[in-house]
């Protein structure tokens, strides 16, 4: 990094720096990580070498953050999470369709297709969905 930096520094130039970690969690709920790694392989970059632990030992050591801090930061953040939460809670779900617009720019014809089949389907069997609990299309 200090390489980088002189490099933008003295050319005035943006660097690409690149940085590698280690995703502690699943991929999603659906994905059971531990399939393909040992828990004791998580564990440790999680613990020993996380890089998270490292920057917030770095900051404690420099009296830059400190536990009373820790504390206060997270309390807010558990504040926010529950604003955040009750806000989601009391909304409509998402449209089922948004399922379709995540992904590409411009829909092919097999994605059309799919959507197209999944409005027939809610047409004629929406009344088992609640779909009043969702936001319009």
């Amino acid at each position: 990094v200090s390489d980088a930096r002189k490099v933008a520094i003295e050319h005035s130039c943006p660097v690409l720096i690149e940085l590698m970690t280690y995703r502690v969690g699943h991929h999603s709920t659906s994905d059971d990580s531990t399939a393909y790694r040992s828990i004791d392989e998580v564990n440790y970059w999680d613990k020993e070498d996380s890089p998270v632990g490292r920057l917030g030992l770095y900051l404690v050591k420099n009296k830059l953050w400190d536990s009373e801090q820790e504390n206060a930061y997270a309390k807010e953040c558990r504040k926010e999470i529950m604003r955040s939460f009750n806000v989601a809670e009391s909304s409509l779900k998402p449209s089922p369709y948004l399922v379709f617009d995540d992904v590409f720019d411009v829909h092919s014809a097999q994605l059309r297709e799919q959507r197209d089949k999944m409005r027939l389907h809610l047409a004629e069997y929406g009344k088992h969905y609640n779909l009043d609990d969702y936001d319009a299309d």
